[in-house]
């Protein structure tokens, strides 16, 4: 738990991770100097811990694209991420079958991302799971 969390990390490319199948709780969270990450070695991955990429203040833009096995997302995902404004290509978590929510219910899936203007899905939200297109539609609907 909390790979990489931590303030003073400004750049990430996760080269050599290729074989990791799941991501921690906290991984990349808290990094709050973080202005660009590099997904493409978490290509396996089929699970997201809890505050995956949260409270990165600096960072401006995800492309999740690298994401399509990952069937199951913890709550806090991209949440807090002030400075974020694009997400692309969300058509990369088409598999994604189950966000477990937080003990409140709530999944807290992109809390605090008050600058975030594009949620680039080419296909629509319609290649998403049911339940992970409501998350995105409550997001539209806070904004």
């Amino acid at each position: 738990d909390d790979l990489l969390k931590g303030s003073d990390i400004t750049n990430v490319d996760l080269l050599g991770l290729q074989n990791i199948t799941s991501v921690g709780h906290g991984f990349l969270s808290f990094c709050s100097s973080l202005k660009t990450v590099n997904l493409s070695c978490l290509q396996n991955i089929s699970s997201i811990g809890c505050f995956f990429l949260s409270s990165c203040t600096l960072l401006e833009n995800v492309d999740v694209c690298y994401f399509d096995k990952v069937t199951c997302l913890s709550f806090g995902f991209l949440s807090y991420c002030s400075s974020l404004k694009t997400i692309s290509n969300i058509s990369g978590l088409r598999n994604v079958e189950y966000v477990e929510p937080f003990l409140d219910g709530n999944t807290r899936l992109l809390d605090g991302c008050s600058s975030l203007t594009t949620i680039n899905a080419s296909v629509g939200y319609e290649c998403l799971s049911e339940e992970l297109r409501k998350e995105f539609e409550k997001y539209e609907g806070r904004r």
